[in-house]
């Protein structure tokens, strides 16, 4: 029986593969405009991104101070983290969307167990148990 290829496999490959696309891609630029015409470009490439990742996260941070009010609850939720108490409109905006989810409907509460970081087949690296919308509890596995 031949042996399957994992999904690490189809990554490296894959990484392979846009690794020599920007190879080829370097070559003939500096074929075309030379090394130090290249080397500034990528330069300007590379300034035009890390603009660009700091306006989106000044804007994040605008749109979660507005939302919010509170400086605490705003660097929490840029650092992701989690905490007892804590909102499932919160949560969302720290962790986004869980991958799955369980509900219960109790007598006196809803409760529901957000997933994080699967795993495997029903395997998750972080349950997330929230009761009436509000964090009480998680359990993290590595």
């Amino acid at each position: 029986m031949a042996k399957r290829k994992s999904s690490i496999d189809a990554a490296t490959i894959g990484a392979f593969i846009i690794l020599a696309i920007i190879i080829l891609v370097i070559s003939k630029l500096a074929d075309r405009f030379g090394a130090t015409a290249t080397v500034l470009i990528f330069v300007a490439l590379i300034g035009l991104y890390v603009f660009y990742r700091i306006q989106k996260r000044a804007t994040r941070m605008a749109y979660l101070r507005k939302k919010y009010g509170d400086e605490t609850i705003v660097q929490k939720i840029m650092k992701r983290c989690y905490w007892q108490g804590q909102t499932s409109e919160q949560l969302i905006d720290s962790l986004g969307n869980p991958s799955a989810t369980d509900d219960m409907l109790l007598k006196t509460r809803k409760r529901e167990v957000w997933k994080y970081n699967q795993q495997g087949k029903n395997r998750y690296g972080l349950r997330l148990t929230l009761d009436n919308d509000i964090l009480v509890k998680w359990e993290r596995k590595n």
